[in-house]
């Protein structure tokens, strides 16, 4: 025990993508802030493999180049390919997400080359880590664990364990955030329950480096295998030619995870590729449970969580990672606003007012993937329930009573009869039709613009205009550009064919933005005072007709903008739309104080 207190403004509990980020936005904003995690240092076991356009687009403002992102992740086109196969090597269908309209969409609306990496969480915390260790603003203590904390009116005390000697002491901070995983002790301390399955699935999962480029037929980032030898496990392509990670489901409580050794697992992996001689040395393996849960709250007091520790989805759709970045990204700069006395305690709130209903539809979301990955089973002929049953009975303690022969015996018979289930695939075009058509309607599981870049807040640090949501067919795969009052400003670009400024450009995680129109008139008394509205109310002016903007692309950029030449829009600084007035500005100071006021409550 030690009566040593450390102060910071705010402490960052758990050092994966969701606590680093936040660490990095709040340091962008020139918070210090200490970061603790009980681990020793990053994890070599690969988690999460999705990065979307929104976190690129997030993690870039913090100063994470498009090189470096991408210098680990697979090769554009492997990302872009789903396989779904009897073994690796053995394709019933493909997903290509460069096909069509689908590619198209993304370079449309995006100033990133990438519409989403496939990438290791390995690798990015990596470069995350060098981002946070070379910033002066974040203090980070790795083997220390967070055991306790109490809250008064003026901050939270947290006793904090350095795991090497055993040492504990408190760190005081004005603010924590539970950034510290899916069973976050913080979370559990606070009482917050989560809602929701807590079980779906238990899954079993080896991490292997390999070069397999000669083994598959087609280089993808998944490959969802169906061979009766290993039903249902995954392929995840980190990098074709480098880092594979294999899933196996486990028939839980009948077969225990123990049982899934690592021998067992070679002899799965090679089942699933179709091959036994492919030399495969496991690197190291986990187990974890999917759950489909969101907290029914995300603050207690001056906590908050983020990231894994306020929603646990299953990974079909890969949107926990990216959300848990979305949530950092929302919070930090209203805490930065109201320690740095700009804006009410109460604009804290804002945060599960917007976060908590995006977590709750990309959780509804990512449970609805996995659910209809049934489809495809479906159409070869395979009651799922039947399946697992027959799962179920053959690990049962039943079954394990029965002599090995016979145990042997029956599971021979069941995967001879799944073998030709699937064999009508290659015998009967209509069922090769049904099959190729359950996989053509997976793909709102992969191409996801809409949850990516299309969620709107409709409460929270907005003032609303009256307008309806920008229609869309499709919520998932449909995008929709709004400046409505809550949804992300929209990628355009304001140099017209030139394509070398975007409309995102002019976005700071340090500001709010105030753009307006190129007709807009200033009172001739605030001309002057206008120039202080940054110091002062942490807004810069953008003006259209001020700007470097082609004369014949001016009109273009108002109607991306959606405002008339005499309208102006309030972006936050996280890039979403506070405030909008189409038409009939007139800019004073009076005006961008009365915004801030209302939207911020500053």
């Amino acid at each position: 025990m030690s009566d040593r207190t450390v102060n910071t403004p705010v402490l960052v509990i758990g050092g994966g993508p969701s606590g680093m980020v936040s660490a990095l936005c709040l340091a962008k904003r020139g918070v210090d802030c200490i970061l603790v995690e009980r681990r020793p240092g990053l994890d070599t076991h690969p988690k999460a493999h999705e990065l979307s356009a929104r976190s690129i687009e997030i993690l870039h403002e913090l100063g994470l180049g498009y090189d470096e992102l991408s210098a680990e992740a697979s090769p554009a086109e492997d990302a872009a390919k789903v396989l779904f196969c009897d073994t690796i090597g053995e394709e019933f269908g493909c997903i290509d997400l460069r096909a069509g309209s689908i590619g198209r969409k993304y370079r449309e609306h995006l100033e990133a080359p990438m519409p989403y990496l496939n990438l290791s969480q390995v690798e990015l915390e990596k470069t995350l880590q060098k981002h946070v260790a070379a910033s002066p603003r974040i203090q980070s203590f790795y083997n220390h664990q967070w055991n306790a904390f109490e809250q008064d009116e003026d901050g939270v005390a947290s006793r904090i364990e350095d795991r090497a000697t055993g040492e504990t002491f408190t760190i005081r901070s004005q603010y924590v955030l539970c950034a510290d995983g899916a069973g976050s002790r913080g979370r559990k301390a606070l009482g917050i329950e989560m809602r929701g399955p807590d079980k779906l699935l238990d899954v079993v999962n080896a991490y292997f480096q390999a070069d397999l480029r000669h083994v598959v037929r087609t280089r993808g980032k998944l490959y969802f295998i169906f061979s009766p030898k290993a039903p249902g496990s995954v392929f995840i392509a980190h990098h074709v030619e480098k880092r594979w990670v294999f899933h196996h489901p486990v028939a839980t409580p009948n077969e225990k995870i123990e049982e899934y050794t690592p021998e067992v697992m070679q002899k799965k992996i090679k089942a699933a590729l179709g091959r036994d001689d492919v030399d495969i040395q496991i690197t190291s393996m986990s187990h974890w449970r999917m759950t489909a849960q969101v907290a029914d709250r995300f603050r207690s007091g001056r906590v908050f969580l983020v990231g894994d520790a306020a929603h646990r989805f299953p990974p079909t759709g890969g949107l926990g990672m990216n959300s848990g970045i979305g949530d950092a990204h929302n919070l930090a700069w209203k805490l930065a606003m109201v320690l740095d006395r700009r804006a009410p305690p109460e604009l804290l709130d804002s945060y599960e007012a917007e976060r908590r209903p995006v977590s709750q539809t990309n959780c509804d979301e990512s449970r609805l993937n996995y659910e209809r990955m049934g489809e495809v089973a479906e159409a070869f002929g395979i009651d799922v329930k039947d399946a697992r049953w027959v799962t179920e009975t053959l690990s049962s303690s039943t079954m394990r009573a029965l002599p090995e022969k016979l145990r042997a015996f029956a599971g021979r018979q069941a995967q001879r009869y799944a073998e030709s289930v699937l064999a009508r695939y290659h015998r009967d075009p209509s069922v090769r039709e049904r099959v190729l058509s359950a996989i053509a309607h997976q793909k709102s599981h992969f191409d996801r613009i809409g949850l990516d870049l299309g969620y709107t807040y409709e409460e929270g640090a907005i003032l609303r205009d009256g307008t309806p949501p920008a229609a869309s067919d499709d919520r998932v795969s449909s995008y929709v550009p709004s400046t409505r009052p809550g949804a992300r400003f929209p990628h355009f670009w304001l140099d017209g064919n030139e394509r070398r400024r975007s409309s995102r450009s002019i976005l700071d995680y340090r500001a709010s933005i105030l753009l307006v129109g190129a007709a807009v008139e200033t009172r001739p008394s605030d001309v002057e005072a206008l120039d202080q509205v940054e110091s002062l109310h942490g807004v810069r002016l953008f003006k259209l007709g001020a700007a470097e903007i082609p004369a014949c692309h001016v009109a273009a950029v108002h109607t991306a903008s959606q405002i008339e030449p005499d309208g102006a829009l309030l972006i936050r600084p996280d890039g979403h739309v506070a405030w909008r007035q189409p038409r009939g500005v007139t800019l004073s100071v009076a005006l961008i104080a009365s915004i801030v006021r209302q939207v911020y409550g500053a």
